[in-house]
């Protein structure tokens, strides 16, 4: 009969201290995009190539590329080799908060012969690359300050080993874009003593 009794209450402690869990985060209508910057041979201003929206939960923002493709090959100008793109986000963020980013998340297309890091060839596919960063390396954003994001994204293809071979590092075929998804990490601000 007591074990009977025990059981429900752990199950319930269990299930309290699983929701305790849950990171703070800032009100989530407090958290906006006030402006964004961007040039690189990746991403010209004119027309328009890149675009930043923030998850409704203000968890995560995406970055949405239309010209970032870099390709390598017989005719083709080594300047084709390696784009780049410069973004700058102004965001708002509430009193009281600070944030970095913990994650972020590539999608795209590859056609190569040869490629290095989380990408190796020969392929002909959609990737995803995933970079985590962990907690003791993150940059805090400063408390109380809207303090902007700067991202430097690059990407490389070559062909040195194999000249006659070519490559492409591009656009998803499905929508023609390359995404970047990035997630906040939030923590309150320390108070500070009178």
């Amino acid at each position: 009969m007591k074990l009977a009794t025990i059981l429900p209450l752990v199950a319930l402690a269990a299930t309290a201290t699983s929701a305790a869990a849950v990171e703070p985060r800032p009100d989530p209508n407090q958290v906006y995009v006030k402006g964004v910057n961007y040039n690189g041979s990746g991403c010209p201003i004119t027309p328009a190539s890149a675009k930043v929206v923030l998850s409704e939960d203000k968890q995560s923002f995406t970055v949405t590329f239309d010209k970032f493709i870099a390709s390598a090959g017989p005719g083709i100008a080594r300047t084709e080799n390696r784009k780049n793109c410069q973004l700058t986000i102004e965001l708002h963020i509430p009193g009281g908060w600070q944030y970095s980013i913990a994650l972020r998340t590539s999608v795209g297309d590859g056609h190569t012969t040869t490629t290095e890091m989380s990408v190796s060839g020969p392929i002909a596919k959609n990737y995803a690359i995933r970079d985590e960063i962990e907690f003791t390396s993150q940059s805090w954003s400063p408390c109380g300050e809207d303090r902007p994001v700067n991202i430097n994204t690059s990407i490389f293809v070559s062909n040195t080993k194999n000249p006659k071979a070519g490559g492409v590092l591009t656009t998803d075929s499905v929508d023609g874009k390359i995404i970047q998804k990035y997630q906040f990490q939030w923590k309150k601000c320390p108070q500070t003593k009178a």
